[in-house]
């Protein structure tokens, strides 16, 4: 048996460079919706064509060598128990837990070949959704308000649009390690003005409804109150500074702006779709989680941000029992899932579109643990946190379909090549969207920063 992790089907733009055509500052950009601020082609001939990206993050960071990157070729103690399958795409091959996803793998292009120094989940999970590196790779890392804004609060601030539904948006949990918030879920350094709207809840349950929709008093009694909000706090800038009261404003401007909007009320309520959807989906958190990122995105959404998984619950951190686990109740939700968003999108043609991401904050190591009484970090059949490589999955808004863009070595150690980063993803975003990667923004002191470090992986698209 051959190694299977074959190249396939990408133009691997690595060894090449590229001088922006066109760059946009900040100035002017504030107030527009998101078209083609980008208007220059990539050298590639790509151009970007994204309305819309829904980043699906898994918490906890899967096995790529259990998934996206298996090495059937790798001895026992890497390979691990899980066999490999082909996919409905030449050459692609996935973990045998993974039968639904492979038929859908004709509409996906898979990177083997991220990489970061990052090794603990908060500070890693600030680097996957915000593209920025922490200053402290710990586990008690939490947020503040000065950190890197996450990638939705970004596209607030530059490109906010016209509607009433949030820039971005975020299902169906925060992220957390333990009792420590994962930094870069917020506006951070931009101001609470830029959050995404979070949602913390199942949207699986029967009760299932967004709170902060519920229109519990009539139109006429929600002016009254607003008025007597205004009233109180005229009264109240005295005595707070003008930033607090500004930024409490912007709150009560958004709150009353979800309450009065049916666009937001139809885009969350899933019982507009049909049983037979729902249950393609899955009738779990991760079915109809996707299912409501779907009609987010459907409904306007810039970016929908699901998180699958969380630390401590159902999340992916698999130091111990990684097989059991992986095969009885983390991937047949995930296998289900995935492969029914990528089937409903494409279906619909929102695929054409929407730029949809699968990521984890790292990998898992090659070599499967041991029992080891010196420490509990790692189990039997667990896989240890893994930095050096790992692999991201996207779809969409013009990237290759069937596509091995990038390799790892034998047992999925390390990158084939030159490796990406966290940060080449942020500027692949931001540039699949039509902006410029160098395109800057200024936090609440007045100090400029580009949206993105990296280079954007250009090649990916067609």
């Amino acid at each position: 048996m051959g190694n299977r992790s074959l190249q396939h089907g990408c133009a691997d733009f690595r060894h090449t460079t590229r001088r922006e055509a066109l760059k946009i500052g900040a100035i002017g950009l504030a107030g527009l919706t998101l078209p083609r601020l980008l208007a220059a082609a990539d050298a590639s001939g790509a151009k970007p064509r994204a309305k819309s990206i829904l980043f699906y993050h898994h918490y906890g960071a899967p096995s790529h060598i259990d998934s996206f990157d298996p090495k059937p070729d790798a001895p026992a103690e890497i390979r691990g128990e899980f066999g490999t399958i082909g996919t409905s795409a030449a050459g692609f091959y996935v973990s045998d837990i993974m039968p639904q996803i492979a038929r859908v793998c004709d509409r996906l292009c898979v990177v083997r070949t991220m990489n970061h120094k990052t090794s603990n989940h908060n500070p890693a999970v600030y680097l996957a959704i915000t593209g920025r590196t922490g200053e402290r790779d710990q586990v008690q890392v939490g947020a503040t308000n000065s950190d890197w804004p996450h990638y939705g609060a970004v596209l607030a601030k530059i490109a906010p649009g016209p509607g009433t539904l949030p820039v971005s948006v975020q299902v169906p949990h925060r992220a957390f390690d333990q009792v420590y918030t994962c930094p870069g879920q917020t506006g951070g350094m931009l101001g609470a003005k830029y959050d995404p709207l979070i949602v913390e809840r199942d949207p699986s349950q029967p009760n299932f409804e967004v709170a902060e929709l519920s229109l519990r008093v009539d139109a006429q009694r929600l002016d009254d109150r607003r008025r007597l909000l205004a009233s109180i706090d005229g009264q109240l800038r005295g005595l707070e500074s003008a930033a607090a009261m500004h930024s409490r404003d912007q709150f009560y401007e958004r709150s009353f702006s979800l309450l009065g909007s049916a666009d937001a009320k139809r885009a969350f309520d899933l019982s507009q779709e049909s049983d037979k959807l729902r249950d393609r989906y899955g009738r779990h958190k991760s079915g109809q989680s996707l299912l409501l990122a779907r009609r987010l995105i459907e409904a306007g959404v810039t970016l929908v941000t699901c998180f699958s998984g969380s630390n401590p619950g159902d999340g992916w951190d698999t130091h111990s029992d990684n097989f059991g686990r992986m095969k009885k109740t983390l991937m047949p939700p995930e296998d289900q899932a995935f492969s029914a968003l990528i089937e409903d999108m494409d279906q619909r043609g929102l695929l054409d579109e929407t730029l949809v991401v699968w990521s984890g904050e790292f990998g898992r190591k090659p070599q499967i643990g041991q029992p080891n009484p010196l420490t509990n970090n790692i189990g039997p059949g667990g896989r240890d946190h893994w930095t050096s490589t790992y692999s991201i999955v996207l779809a969409g808004a013009g990237v290759k379909r069937g596509c091995v863009y990038s390799n790892s070595d034998r047992i999925g150690a390390y990158p084939i090549g030159t490796p990406h980063t966290p940060g080449d993803l942020a500027a692949t975003l931001f540039w699949a969207l039509g902006l410029d990667p160098a395109t800057e923004i200024h936090d609440r002191l007045g100090r400029p920063f580009k949206i993105a470090e990296g280079k954007p992986m250009t090649g990916i698209f067609s």
